[in-house]
């Protein structure tokens, strides 16, 4: 019996609503919306994040209900629109120690207030791991949304940051190697203490120079290749964004500092795509934006071309029952 993937799940799904009744973003997008009128949507995301596959050794509960916040914001970001109420549900293994509500609670109003949205309500039941469902609602002018549908040949692709953080880090937390989280904290901070990049992403959909975006939470691999099928197009790398002190870490362990910034995983950076002529005045108002490559018309995927060698960047990353 063959066993299903993460992305061959949904798609069995959403192939069968999607015959049903056309959404407005389609099942693809990060966030899904909800028409009032031509000018107002309801945008609407959940996330859910499950103890024993999304929590990595020695981080806190509060971090963890925190994390759980950011995961949902993240997707709102890259669409460029604030989520304004979060509605929550816990599943919570039994016995429930006092503590570890207080701790959630402590995480998802750290977050709350962090990002400005409020917690209006949820649910809560028991189960046989941790469990914590966040649902975020928000509203947006369509006109101001950025699908991943929007890329077009010469543009420049970009990111909101430099890649490999979380990958290296979760390799020092599951290694449990005190001495490498000493001497690479930043490394584990990503991992512990990830942050959505809701201030970028909105100044990046107000620009209205920014074509397609796509929160990078399934690697930055995944999110390129994404947006290539999504918007028909291809992907030409001229640099791989990898963080110094990944490539210090990866140079230590012998690993390679290219497949933890390609599919790693859990970076919460946006990957977006840039009219040629609005980046340099758009580096001014976001200046942690890095060009990575450019937008072509054939439909070849992701290359990349570096060091005078042709790489194909294979569609991988982050996945569920992979």
């Amino acid at each position: 019996m063959k066993v299903l993937t993460e992305r061959e799940i949904i798609r069995i799904i959403t192939n069968r609503f999607a015959r049903e009744r056309s959404v407005p973003l389609g099942f693809g997008d990060d966030v899904s919306a909800i028409p009032l009128s031509s000018k107002n949507w309801i945008i609407v995301k959940t996330d859910m994040l499950v103890g024993s596959t999304d929590v990595p050794p020695g981080m806190t509960t509060q971090e963890v209900a925190r994390k759980a916040v950011v995961a949902t914001v993240s997707d709102f970001a890259a669409k460029g629109v604030r989520p304004i109420a979060l509605m929550v549900s816990l599943g919570l293994p039994a016995p429930v120690k006092k503590k570890t509500v207080q701790d959630l609670a402590r995480g998802l109003g750290q977050a709350a207030q962090e990002y400005r949205c409020k917690l209006i309500g949820g649910d809560t039941n028991q189960s046989n791991d941790l469990v914590i469902d966040v649902a975020g609602v928000g509203l947006a002018d369509p006109k101001t949304l950025v699908r991943r549908t929007g890329a077009h040949p010469g543009e420049i692709v970009a990111t909101t940051g430099l890649f490999g953080r979380p990958a290296a880090g979760l390799r020092i937390l599951t290694a449990n190697r005190k001495q490498d989280a000493a001497k690479y904290p930043s490394l584990v901070k990503a991992v512990r203490q990830p942050k959505a990049r809701l201030a970028e992403g909105i100044i990046l959909a107000r620009s209205r120079v920014v074509s397609s975006s796509i929160d990078s939470s399934d690697g930055l691999a995944f999110s390129l290749h994404q947006i290539a099928e999504a918007s028909k197009v291809g992907i030409d790398l001229h640099m791989i964004p990898i963080a110094d002190e990944v490539a210090r870490f990866a140079k230590e362990r012998r690993l390679s500092s290219l497949e933890l910034a390609l599919y790693g995983g859990e970076e919460y950076e946006l990957v977006i795509t840039i009219k040629p002529n609005g980046f340099d005045e758009l580096k001014k108002r976001v200046p942690s934006l890095t060009e990575i490559g450019i937008v072509e018309k054939e439909s070849f995927g992701v290359l990349a071309h570096l060091e005078g060698k042709q790489i194909q960047i294979k569609e991988r990353g982050w996945e569920h029952f992979a």
